[in-house]
């Protein structure tokens, strides 16, 4: 049975099983259980991936010129995607008005929310010490900037390093190697934890909120099947339905998780083995793109800004609607180590704009599981979707049939 077909059984099961469990039930916490060990297992795996395959990435590409562009090129695509999706949330939230109507009367306490300062990001891509690096956590950019300057030293150093350097390659090909096998078991670890997040809410927590999940999907479908697929097709002429094929399970783990950190291995396994692209190239790319790739956060916090200010009976400007579009893109660069996308863009858009309250954020604590898992699907894809472009842009890819992975 193919991979993918696995991947959507476990979820459907798992939601249809998730349907009937109760927090009181005897199989919630096995399920949750369970679910978190294979998210921790690919976890454990991201930094060392990025680390290894970084190293390999940068030395290919030589520290050269051409490095230089294919960064440039990235940050560009990725900015793109984030400042179209945060207009289509701010203009999905103007037409279909999710806040209007909305009978939430309850306003829970807002948690703190976390985003570093320009000066303490940018002394935190690089560690305090050795010590620091290794509990960095989600911190990409740092280790991504550890693996440029051992590049630079294996390139200096060259044939002193050829030992150094095939252990990197060693290493590197394991943790692929690992990763594939973790892979095999993955559905079941995508049927338990979707059951366990269907149990773990109700409807009546739900249905106050409808509209504005719904608005949310309604914006992802438009990022994802139109803007997304498109601009792969226009530029590398990639049926845009095969590339969604491609990508289908690592957007499949993206939902189930709501996390696009965890995300990284399966994706890196899908631009790789389905759509053709040297691992050699992309990797650092998708590096990028798991601190910069949040198009799908711009959107949700685009619609959630719009529905705060119905609920609250504001009417937002053009000009505040620019302002908004211009706050969150770039606020999108400083997301690296932060999983909680959407919310905190919020955060950061209400305590910025005077005419709304800084606490408006707390209106949709309640359900923001369930816009990370939604966004998710959006950073992810457009995380393979410039991984895959760059890759073509640099004649690093080969065609792979269809019936290949179908």
């Amino acid at each position: 049975m193919k991979f993918w077909i696995k991947m959507i059984a476990g979820l459907v099961i798992g939601i249809i099983v998730g349907i009937y469990i109760e927090p009181s039930s005897l199989f919630f916490e096995p399920f949750h259980v369970v679910g978190l060990l294979f998210f921790r297992l690919l976890n454990f795996l991201v930094l060392p991936l990025l680390f290894f395959s970084g190293i390999r990435t940068i030395i290919n590409l030589r520290m050269s010129k051409r490095l230089f562009i294919t960064l440039v090129k990235s940050l560009a695509y990725f900015v793109l995607l984030t400042v179209i999706a945060s207009v289509i949330g701010i203009v999905l939230g103007h037409v279909l008005k999710p806040g209007i109507g909305s009978a939430i009367v309850e306003l829970e306490s807002p948690e703190v929310i976390h985003y570093p300062a320009t000066a303490r990001f940018i002394l935190d891509l690089i560690p305090a010490s050795f010590i620091e690096f290794l509990r960095s956590e989600y911190a990409v950019l740092s280790v991504l900037f550890i693996s440029y300057l051992i590049a630079v030293g294996i390139i200096i150093a060259r044939d002193d390093a050829d030992q150094f350097y095939a252990g990197i390659q060693s290493i590197d090909n394991t943790l692929h190697r690992l990763v594939g096998i973790i892979l095999e078991f993955l559905p079941i670890g995508i049927f338990a934890y979707i059951g366990y997040t269907m149990g773990s809410f109700t409807v009546s927590q739900v249905m106050p909120f409808l509209k504005l999940i719904l608005v949310i999907i309604a914006g992802c479908f438009i990022q994802v099947f139109i803007i997304q697929a498109l601009l792969v097709f226009i530029v590398t002429r990639t049926n845009p339905f095969k590339f969604l094929h491609a990508i289908l399970s690592t957007c499949i783990l993206g939902y189930v998780s709501g996390n696009r950190y965890t995300c990284y291995p399966v994706l890196v396994e899908n631009v790789e083995h389905n759509l053709g692209a040297d691992r050699e190239v992309f990797t650092f790319v998708s590096g990028l793109g798991v601190a910069f790739s949040v198009s799908g956060s711009a959107l949700a916090a685009g619609v959630a800004t719009l529905f705060v200010a119905q609920v609250y009976g504001l009417d937002l400007s053009v000009y505040l609607d620019i302002i908004i579009v211009l706050l969150i893109s770039v606020a999108t660069l400083k997301m690296d180590g932060i999983h909680e996308g959407g919310l905190v863009l919020l955060s950061i858009i209400l305590a910025r704009i005077i005419k709304l309250p800084a606490e408006g954020y707390a209106l949709i604590l309640g359900i923001a599981p369930i816009i990370y898992q939604i966004e998710t699907v959006v950073n992810v894809s457009g995380n393979a979707a410039v991984s895959y472009i760059i890759a073509h842009s640099e004649e690093a890819t080969e065609e792979i049939p269809l019936n290949d992975f179908i």
